[in-house]
């Protein structure tokens, strides 16, 4: 095969996961999104270009987490080790998800493995499948669900103890703002933050604040939004790692009523901005936001509704 040639072109979507009180189990796609170009590689080695910010510190060979799911995805589905296939791969990648800022780009690149692994080889993989083989290699269902499938996604354990999830259809009129800082948070120095037992008060209060976080979504009533998104198993414990996140957070949610959260293990703040309240949202970023938190960056985006693909 030609090594010019594009065997298949690939865009895997950003992730907010957690959504406030819905740790662990709820996330949503997110208009912003990585592209991946393969070819295969006559040289006999794996090897990753990288394009774009945050090119640092990501590995371009076969230690690259896609090259390491392509290889992982092939082997669960055929049994047979991947090396004696004697095929290598030269992806090109260009890096529009922020590394390490709490917006599933560990999620973007494994996604990418998987749907290159099951467009070559033919697996025709069902998005369970896709998720299931992708927790081999990346522990957060809340990212790689909606990743897979786009939109608002909820995960849970079914009947036969594997992890599945069920996607909700939202009312779709509002829009998302990014607020993103200038420093990364490691998503396992972040976990270990958290505890393993909580309070039942708080368990309770997330339980109740993301049912109704869910109906706001359905509804498109977000008037009461801001106490719905509010949560107590993750964000206290995580917030001397991004404190200026965290007054963002609070800021957005009691002084102009706009519910905001932390995405993922931070440090990006997301807030959810329902149609009639746009331009409220861009004045207070222009007017107030900006000025004391110059270092952030700040885009306006959307959920996505269609997931991960090949084209």
């Amino acid at each position: 095969m030609n090594e010019n040639k594009v065997i298949t072109k690939v865009r895997t979507f950003a992730t907010a996961a957690n959504l406030g009180p819905g740790y662990d189990c709820a996330g949503m796609a997110l208009d912003l999104y990585n592209e991946h170009e393969v070819y295969e590689n006559p040289d006999g080695k794996d090897c990753v270009f990288i394009e774009g910010n945050d090119r640092h510190k990501i590995a371009t060979d076969g230690n690259n987490l896609i090259c390491r799911t392509i290889r992982k995805t092939y082997e669960i589905k055929t049994g047979k080790k991947f090396e004696d296939l004697k095929k290598n791969f030269r992806i090109v990648t260009h890096i529009g998800v922020p590394v390490e800022r709490g917006l599933g780009s560990s999620s973007t690149a494994v996604v990418a493995g998987l749907l290159i692994a099951d467009k070559i080889f033919n697996f025709n993989l069902s998005q369970r499948e896709l998720l299931n083989i992708g927790l081999e290699i990346e522990s957060h269902p809340d990212n790689l669900a909606p990743c897979i499938s786009g939109g608002l996604v909820i995960c849970y354990r079914n009947r036969e103890n594997e992890i599945d999830f069920k996607r909700i259809e939202t009312c779709g009129k509002f829009k998302i703002l990014l607020i993103i800082p200038n420093h990364k948070v490691n998503t396992n120095e972040a976990r270990k933050l958290i505890p393993d037992f909580f309070p039942k008060e708080d368990v309770i209060t997330n339980i109740s604040n993301f049912a109704l976080l869910v109906d706001s979504f359905v509804t498109g009533d977000f008037k009461n939004a801001p106490d719905f998104i509010n949560d107590r198993l993750h964000q206290p414990y995580r917030k001397t790692v991004y404190p200026d996140s965290m007054m963002i957070v609070e800021e957005l949610n009691e002084r102009i009523s706009l519910p905001a959260a932390i995405g993922g293990s931070g440090p990006t703040v997301f807030a959810i901005i329902p149609g009639n309240r746009m331009e409220d949202a861009k004045e207070y970023v222009e007017g107030i936001l900006k000025l004391k938190y110059p270092e952030f960056e700040y885009k306006f985006t959307s959920i996505s509704n269609k997931g991960s693909y090949c084209y």
